[in-house]
């Protein structure tokens, strides 16, 4: 085969390449203009500067509506057994939120084994007095502020608004949470969790030590007649898991029988990850759920 046709074949392999490249990231940043162009985005804002940690790890983002004020806000508080995962891009969960007029956050924290137990639970306190402070300025309603945690981040939310002291500590009370949702969380009581997933004791250590105290201390579902006021509850959770309906259930009759307000829901056809990572989707059932907790909690 002659040497020229060679050359000529490879430049024409090379400017193929680049002109599908070309096309395939014009459509793309045709397709990014239309799920962003009704969302104002704010990036990695610091919600606390620690000494030896990046900030990223303590920082948020703002998704908003283009126009409104004092809109409800919802604050995400991602999963990942307490070691991994993070805040996340732009989803059409996000996008469902700030379609019904919602002011969506996105919070980092500190990850395990990097940051060990209560050092998370300080962070998500930490995010949620900044969110408390300065969401007015992005058109969100400080009284009307939801914690929606997945998993990991499920357990979080609950300890921070019901044990009293992580935002007492900053100089504030649970009365500046709304509400609380969480996503098919088996950590209200970790020792429940630990013992049925042994298979992840080492991640688990990794955030709790290997004091059972510490891990009862941890648990949501012990404050739950500690404290006088605690923000409603909505608990959901998915049919994959048999510890997780075991740990919701209990966790619900533990707030009930305080007098605190909370409500159940099953998914039956969700499992831990899609009832996430669906959320806001066409049909998604567990949506709407949710959008009737907030309208029914507002201040």
């Amino acid at each position: 085969m002659p040497k020229e046709f060679i050359k000529k074949s490879g430049f024409l392999c090379v400017f193929l390449v680049f002109a599908l490249t070309f096309i395939f990231l014009f459509n793309l940043s045709i397709t990014a203009q239309e799920i962003f162009k009704n969302v104002k985005i704010f990036k990695d804002i610091p919600y606390a500067i620690i000494e030896d940690f990046e900030p990223y790890f303590t920082s948020l983002d703002i998704y908003t509506p283009l126009a409104g004020e004092q809109l409800p806000v919802i604050v995400f508080v991602h999963g990942g057994t307490w070691v991994l995962g993070n805040k996340g891009l732009f989803n059409e969960k996000i996008a469902s939120f700030v379609d019904t007029n919602h002011v969506y956050v996105s919070i980092n924290y500190r990850l395990s084994p990097d940051s060990i137990h209560p050092g998370h639970a300080q962070d998500v306190a930490k995010a949620v007095t900044w969110i408390y402070e300065n969401i007015s300025k992005y058109g969100g309603n400080p009284d009307n502020i939801f914690l929606m945690g997945h998993s990991a981040g499920g357990h979080l939310s609950a300890l921070i608004a019901l044990d009293e002291h992580y935002l007492r500590d900053l100089g504030y009370s649970n009365e500046i949470i709304r509400g609380v949702i969480s996503l098919d969380s088996a950590a209200h009581h970790l020792p429940t969790l630990f013992e049925n997933e042994p298979e992840n004791n080492y991640l688990f250590e990794m955030a709790f030590g290997t004091q059972s105290e510490l891990w009862e201390e941890a648990s949501p579902i012990n404050h739950t007649k500690k404290i006088k006021s605690a923000p409603p509850f909505l608990l959901i959770y998915a049919g994959d898991r048999e510890v997780t309906k075991e740990v919701n259930i209990a966790f619900y009759e533990s707030l009930k029988q305080a007098n605190h307000k909370v409500s159940i829901y099953f998914a039956p056809n969700k499992n831990h990850v899609n009832i996430e990572r669906e959320l806001g989707m066409p049909g998604d059932k567990v949506f709407p759920v949710i959008l009737k907790f907030i309208n029914n909690n507002l201040s």
